[in-house]
């Protein structure tokens, strides 16, 4: 416990002089100070004067150019472009080379394309106007000169396409049944005359009732089938032969 302090001891006033004594000697010595005047180790506070400052800047007056104009008049903020106005389209920006040379021979092939077409329209009518003319000018033909001439290249052209087809067994074995299957009396033997090389083709594919004869005057292609009552001849002689009557039977269309 502190010496200051003593239990059950009564309690004892103190004066305002030996407080301060007992302070100072505690913390040292204290000064009385003026409460309104300075600090110590401060100077006096001099009062001084409002300080001014520069007004702040205030809003700029400006006149129109045109005093006596109304710049808005007539102008609706409803249709700032006017009635009908379209709006401006933005401009186009540059094609670059490559874009530009391909655009333009794009269109050089598409005005070479049509050029060409009306160039072959035009030939065309221009030939059809000369055939036309000329068919104008024919007055008449020689009929039996064109026939014949008609009937030999017709012939020489199937001749031709019978010749270079050569002979299939298989077609002319079909051939051989067919023409059996037309004589009268199916029970009768026939006697079948061939060339010798078609013989070779269809030996062992005849009908039953068939006798195969080798004759080396038969043309290739063609065969010859007799009984006692029936001749049956065929082959591309016979052929021509047939058509060169068809055609004899055609009448030929008149010169007008």
């Amino acid at each position: 416990m502190s010496r200051a302090f003593a239990t059950g001891a009564e309690a004892q006033s103190v004066g305002g002089d030996a407080l301060a004594r007992l302070m100072a000697g505690m913390r040292g010595a204290f000064s009385a100070v003026d409460p309104g005047g300075p600090a110590r180790g401060h100077a006096a506070y001099e009062p001084q004067g409002p300080v001014s400052f520069s007004p702040a800047p205030g809003p700029r007056h400006f006149s129109p150019a045109e005093p006596g104009t109304n710049p808005t008049e007539g102008w609706d903020p409803f249709d700032p472009l006017g009635a009908g106005a379209q709006p401006a389209q933005p401009a186009a920006e540059p094609l670059d080379s490559i874009a530009q040379a391909r655009a333009d021979g794009f269109a050089a092939g598409i005005a070479a394309a049509e050029q060409a077409a009306l160039d072959a329209r035009r030939g065309d009518s221009e030939a059809i106007d000369r055939l036309v003319a000329a068919l104008s000018r024919l007055e008449g033909y020689d009929r039996e000169t064109l026939a014949r001439r008609l009937r030999q290249t017709v012939l020489y052209l199937v001749g031709r396409l019978v010749g270079e087809s050569g002979v299939s067994a298989d077609l002319l074995t079909g051939r051989i049944e067919a023409a059996v299957a037309l004589l009268a009396d199916s029970s009768e033997a026939a006697k079948l005359r061939l060339h010798p090389d078609d013989l070779k083709l269809v030996e062992g594919q005849l009908p039953d009732r068939t006798v195969a004869i080798a004759d080396k005057g038969m043309e290739r292609g063609g065969f010859s089938i007799e009984t006692r009552t029936t001749v049956i001849e065929d082959g591309p002689t016979a052929w021509l032969t047939q058509l060169a009557a068809a055609i004899d039977r055609t009448a030929l269309p008149d010169a007008h």
